[in-house]
């Protein structure tokens, strides 16, 4: 069997998410967290309110699916292209932080959304200069992919443009860093 490229695991994410985001569950979070997939806006980036309670019970069950859509990926990763599941369990340690989070109301969304954003990152980058076929060529990121990746910086930046131009927030501010996999936040009152 061969091992299968970044590009194909990422697709099986991906296609994974994909079904998981129609059902009810999904659809409920979907107008608020990063989806990734081109109809994401700069007001996702701009949500300083964590979850309702009605959306982080959908969270949290779509969470449990997306637990076992990891497993499968990273139990075929195991098979057929071991050296992709360090990093695979990597990005899993990292979405969970996130998702823990955020599930708990101390995260606000878009911040949430910007590490989802950092850490989708990091699985891409990990994977695209970790492996290398036969020949010593590198299987990086596809062109599609690139054009998306200039598509969420632009959106980065109007966020952070928008945020500079208004008045500062009378709630309380999340700042948090990654040591690792494990995400550090600090509330600024």
């Amino acid at each position: 069997m061969t091992p299968e490229g970044p590009a194909e695991v990422r697709a099986k994410l991906a296609k994974r998410v994909a079904e998981n985001r129609t059902t009810p569950e999904g659809l409920t979070i979907a107008g608020r967290l990063w989806l990734g997939d081109g109809t994401d806006t700069a007001a996702k980036l701009l949500d300083s309110y964590p979850l309702t309670p009605a959306e982080r019970g959908a969270f949290v069950q779509l969470h449990d699916r997306t637990v076992q859509c990891g497993q499968t990926v990273i139990a075929h990763a195991d098979q057929s292209a071991a050296w992709q599941s360090g990093y695979l369990q990597e990005y899993i340690q990292r979405s969970d932080a996130i998702f823990y989070k955020l599930a708990s109301g101390e995260l606000p969304v878009g911040l949430a959304n910007k590490l989802s954003i950092e850490s989708d990152r990091k699985l891409q980058l990990d994977l695209s200069s970790a492996y290398y076929d036969n020949v010593g060529r590198l299987d990086g990121v596809r062109i599609a992919e690139a054009k998306q990746e200039r598509a969420t910086d632009a959106l980065l930046e109007q966020s952070n443009q928008i945020a500079a131009s208004q008045p500062p927030p009378r709630m309380p501010t999340t700042n948090c860093t990654w040591s690792g996999n494990t995400l550090n936040c600090t509330t600024l009152r």
